[in-house]
């Protein structure tokens, strides 16, 4: 099960994901998700700090532990030194929602699983309502982006994109453009609802969104054209909730 939840079409017809690592793991067992079960590695939950709150966690939710050598629970990991811990979560697939109240972030094409996990930290560190899966992102349910969320994968809901720039009408939206103005300021106030769209991390956001968008910035350096598109979003994101302060 392990080995075939790596692969997006098996979870997707599963329903499942996996997290690895204790943190990730015990973000999961804090979520409302289902975890179906862990499997710790036996020395490491037997002589480890991680290793006996993730199995508290488990007794506490009720959640099935297997346990093996820890080298075989390592051998099943995604990561060059991992901690033998993993379990297997609901990953309910994104599912529509109405995007007039709340704020959102909107990632479109973005394929990078690192920086969709980190967008997704930080929109869950900043208390955003919810994810909108944009077309052409990668799947919020791959093992990298969970695992770069930090477990914040878990704590919110994975919204499906609108399929057209006609489904936001009524939707406060802003768009991430080197072209636009920083948030806030005189003249500039942020909205108390809104949606903000960020690009693929090479070809930006469609010209059809951007025309009906307010395009908004983070200030830089002279001679600095662009950002990462998980920094870049994680700066907007503090300013929008700080108000533009």
């Amino acid at each position: 099960m392990v080995r075939r939840l790596t692969v997006r079409r098996m979870r997707e017809r599963e329903g499942l994901a996996l997290a690895e690592g204790p943190r990730v793991v015990l973000e999961a067992l804090r979520s409302l998700l289902a975890v179906r079960w862990a499997l710790l590695g036996e020395e490491y939950a037997g002589a480890t700090e991680g290793g006996q709150r993730v199995l508290a966690a488990c007794r506490e939710r009720g959640v099935e532990v297997q346990v093996a050598p820890d080298r075989e629970v390592r051998g099943l990991a995604s990561t060059e030194r991992p901690q033998p811990v993993i379990a297997c979560v609901s990953a309910p697939a994104p599912a529509p929602a109405p995007l007039d109240r709340g704020r959102y972030l909107m990632p479109m094409g973005v394929q990078i699983p690192g920086n969709l996990g980190t967008l997704i930290r930080s929109a869950w560190g900043f208390g955003l309502d919810g994810i909108v899966i944009g077309a052409g992102t990668v799947d919020p349910w791959n093992h990298k982006v969970v695992r770069a969320s930090a477990g914040g994968v878990f704590h919110l809901p994975m919204i499906s994109g609108p399929g057209s720039a006609g489904a936001l009408r009524g939707v406060n939206l802003l768009c991430a453009d080197a072209a636009g103005e920083p948030p806030g300021g005189p003249g500039r106030d942020v909205p108390r609802d809104w949606v903000l769209a960020l690009g693929n991390e090479t070809g930006g956001l469609p010209a059809r969104l951007l025309r009906r968008a307010r395009a908004i910035a983070v200030p830089m350096a002279a001679g600095v054209d662009s950002l990462n598109v998980a920094v870049a979003g994680s700066i907007l994101m503090y300013l929008l909730t700080r108000g533009g302060e």
